[in-house]
């Protein structure tokens, strides 16, 4: 895995995705602290839903590797919604088809 393209045909190592990402990820959770002085799950709308990740509706992964996903979703804040672990991996599950939690 040597670079990735974007849809303006940019390349970029995982490294520099990887970066770009978690800047999104803390500008995203500052975005929700901005707005309502604390985070929550947006998912089920709860405070107790701990600990909040950052999560993607489209992951980082397939960004990379599907072509018809543009690679900037990958960093785009409005890819990522802030979700408690459970409700994060209950949406991992359901968008992968993944192994039962």
């Amino acid at each position: 895995m040597g670079s990735f393209t974007d849809i303006r045909g940019r390349k970029f190592t995982k490294k520099a995705i990887d970066r770009m990402v978690n800047d999104a990820k803390r500008e995203r959770m500052q975005m929700q602290i901005d707005e309502h002085g604390y985070n929550f799950c947006e998912d089920c709308e709860r405070n107790s839903c701990k600990p909040v990740d950052m999560s993607h509706d489209i992951s980082v992964s397939a960004c990379q590797s599907n072509p018809n996903i543009p690679l900037e979703l990958a960093w785009s804040i409005s890819n990522i919604t802030p979700r408690g672990r459970l409700c994060h991996q209950k949406h991992d599950n359901l968008y992968l088809g993944n192994k039962q939690i």
